[in-house]
């Protein structure tokens, strides 16, 4: 692992750590490059407590500038964040690219109705028609040109049953999506710390899930390998490095360095 795209911050109120703490570690593992990616301020969303304040961003900003210049010549800062794709954002989307390096999308929420009064939490599909909407959700992201990665695009495996034919047609979906927009997937580590499911061919985390970065495989989709941590300690610990054998011997298309889009 020489870089981690996807990294948390204190402010988003459920993970622990400034950049410069995040820095430290980063160093001590060899990384070359770290990018700060946490989330995303959106008033709209009813879940203020997992999330950065619109007031924090400035300083979320200032802080990453500053572990920039501390550490200039001993790694690579980037600034970033991770954010939710919805209909009628797109002067946010603007506004975000303007400020910071990359753009992490997160599914973390659909809406049936694609309006913001009615949301659904990503981790809790349980629905033929629920994957199906994230599906198209996914696909409209990857579609709108404004993200650099798409996180966990396996989320909705985290409370749907089984990987039916139903799932197995979203991950088509999303894969096709990728492939054509030449978008990278991110398979993420820290779903080894959500638990999991007993399978027919037994355990498996709820997601990153195996039947669905086989799909990934035969499409030869672009991925990349993030520890979406919420404390530095997790940066590299030995669950990480448990998905990042698994990752590894699946012989993905991986991109280790981000291409960074021109403003």
């Amino acid at each position: 692992m020489k870089t981690n795209y996807h990294t948390h911050h204190y402010l988003c109120n459920h993970a622990t750590g400034k950049t410069e703490d995040y820095v430290k570690e980063a160093i001590k593992i060899g990384l070359e490059v770290l990018g700060m990616s946490d989330h995303a301020p959106n008033t709209r969303v009813n879940d203020q407590g997992v999330r950065m304040k619109p007031s924090d961003f400035p300083f979320y900003l200032e802080d990453i500038e500053d572990a920039q210049r501390k550490y200039a010549g001993k790694i690579k800062i980037l600034k970033g964040i991770e954010v939710e794709y919805f209909y009628d954002h797109e002067e946010y989307y603007e506004f975000l690219r303007e400020k910071l390096d990359y753009l992490i999308h997160g599914q973390h929420y659909i809406s049936m109705t694609k309006r913001m009064d009615d949301l659904i939490s990503g981790f809790n599909l349980k629905t033929v028609e629920q994957i199906n909407r994230y599906a198209s959700y996914l696909e409209d992201a990857i579609e709108s040109g404004y993200f650099d990665i798409i996180a966990h695009p396996d989320l909705y495996m985290n409370n749907y049953p089984k990987f039916d034919k139903y799932a197995v047609s979203v991950a088509h979906r999303i894969c096709k999506s990728a492939k054509k927009h030449n978008i990278i997937l991110e398979y993420n580590a820290n779903g080894y710390r959500r638990g999991g499911k007993n399978t027919e061919k037994g355990f498996f985390p709820n997601y990153p899930r195996l039947e669905f970065w086989k799909i990934v495989k035969e499409y030869n989709c672009k991925t990349i390998f993030s520890s979406d941590c919420h404390s530095p300690e997790f940066l590299y610990n030995d669950t990480v490095k448990e998905a990042e054998e698994v990752y590894l011997k699946m012989g993905l298309n991986n991109v280790e360095y981000l291409e960074l889009k021109k403003k």
